[in-house]
């Protein structure tokens, strides 16, 4: 796992262990720009070593690239070895590596691939929306979706500062500089989160092949885990049906009941990012 101190690859750490994902050996690294530590899983301490060359990596079958677009590329190609599973190409429109997104991509496609040593994966909230979309037989026609990403979205540094901004506010001792935006108690849209809707959308298409014409708003939301997707399709006969397709599909809780459901129910059930 290389980058495993960011948000991202904190968590993969985690899920490798807590799923008991088979493995003769776990390595993690950081960038030199990351700091290097321990990680704490449950009971266990893993060492954090530092990332200096992709050399490093020959020898393993499987490596994890949660690191920025410029070192994964590098890394990508040295071709070190091992399948690598580029976790950047969440942040950019399709670049022709092959795209895999569990409960979407089929065995036989995985089939297909085989040979294949670089793959990427889908922004969440592309992997969700296809999941969705999929799941509610919505190949052509439109669709109106808004996604208020959290600010783990952003890494840990924006959660960090998510959370402090939010304290400070509290207490009346909040500072900005004259160029800062305030994220805590606050919804914002950016250039980047349009770059971001770009993303979604081409990535979505990319995992559908079939997709509708989707238009797609993306907004920073002041809450630290999670994201949420609103989705708007036009009437169809069909709707009739859409919460036994939901309930029916792969990588859905479906929830139905009369009280309000937000971001943490969902987070707390920890199940999938489309329920």
């Amino acid at each position: 796992m290389v980058g495993a101190t960011g948000a991202v690859g904190n968590q993969l750490v985690e899920l490798l262990e807590t799923r008991a994902f088979p493995k003769g050996e776990l390595r993690l690294f950081a960038m030199a720009t990351e700091n290097t530590s321990t990680i704490e899983i449950e009971d266990a301490e893993f060492e954090v070593e530092e990332f200096s060359d992709p050399e490093e990596l020959r020898g393993f079958d499987l490596a994890f690239l949660a690191v920025p677009e410029r070192a994964a590329n590098d890394i990508i190609a040295a071709r070190p070895g091992p399948l690598l599973i580029d976790l950047s190409g969440a942040m950019r429109m399709p670049s022709g590596q092959p795209i895999v997104a569990p409960g979407i991509t089929s065995r036989e496609r995985i089939i297909e691939l085989r040979g294949k040593m670089v793959f990427e994966t889908p922004h969440p909230a592309a992997h969700a929306l296809a999941t969705i979309l999929r799941a509610l037989g919505i190949e052509s026609g439109f669709a109106g979706v808004t996604l208020l990403m959290g600010a783990s979205a952003g890494g840990r540094d924006r959660i960090t500062k998510t959370a402090e901004e939010s304290a400070d506010l509290l207490s009346g001792s909040l500072d900005l500089e004259e160029s800062e935006y305030q994220r805590a108690f606050n919804i914002l849209t950016s250039d980047n989160d349009r770059q971001i809707a770009e993303v979604v959308r081409a990535q979505c298409s990319a995992l559908m092949g079939a997709a509708p014409t989707i238009s797609l708003q993306v907004l920073s939301a002041p809450i630290l885990h999670g994201s949420v997707l609103s989705i708007q399709v036009p009437p169809s006969e069909q709707a009739v049906s859409y919460a036994d397709r939901l309930r029916a599909a792969p990588g859905i809780l479906f929830v139905d009941d009369s009280r309000p459901i937000g971001v943490i129910d969902a987070l707390g059930r920890r199940r999938s990012s489309s329920s």
